[in-house]
């Protein structure tokens, strides 16, 4: 399977940009991974109206770049606070069954400070959140990283993972 991820801003944070890098290197030997940074609008004032119209704008240039990944075998994941929480075992799981019924293509998705339109929660087949607590974007991406990682070294046997009782 290929995974693509996709987030509104450049990862600028000192050590964050490695932390990515260093997961994804040791995910591609078990799929194959490309990431897609978008130009997140700016937010001029945070009234209903323009979270609205900014929401709207995003959403249409995220579902239009990822046009050619979700066409008939691709599907798109939400990552959002208010999504459903996986354990480790559950994301494997997850992404498992996702292989094993043909899905050529996951993009997951961070989205931008204003979360997302209906348009595009509507195109989501899962809605995911990586816990209750609020994260930068650019973390949120090393988190999904990490969890991505994880749940191929759960599915291919690898030691990376410690489950304690």
């Amino acid at each position: 399977m290929k995974l693509k991820i996709a987030a509104f801003g450049k990862l600028k944070t000192p050590g964050l940009r490695d932390a990515l890098d260093y997961y994804f290197r040791n995910l591609r030997p078990w799929v194959e991974l490309q990431e897609l940074e978008l130009k997140a609008l700016p937010v001029p004032d945070k009234s209903p109206a323009t979270r609205s119209e900014i929401q709207r704008k995003e959403g249409a240039l995220l579902l239009e770049k990822l046009a050619p990944s979700l066409g008939e075998r691709g599907i798109l994941i939400l990552l959002d606070e208010g999504g459903t929480a996986l354990a480790s075992r559950q994301w494997a799981d997850q992404l498992g069954q996702w292989e094993k019924d043909g899905i050529r293509e996951s993009c997951f998705v961070i989205g931008g400070s204003l979360g997302f339109s209906s348009e595009v929660r509507a195109r989501a087949r899962k809605i995911l959140s990586l816990g209750p607590q609020t994260l930068p974007h650019e973390l949120a991406r090393v988190v999904l990283g990490e969890q991505l990682y994880r749940a191929y070294s759960l599915l291919n046997g690898h030691r990376y993972h410690n489950e304690g009782k």
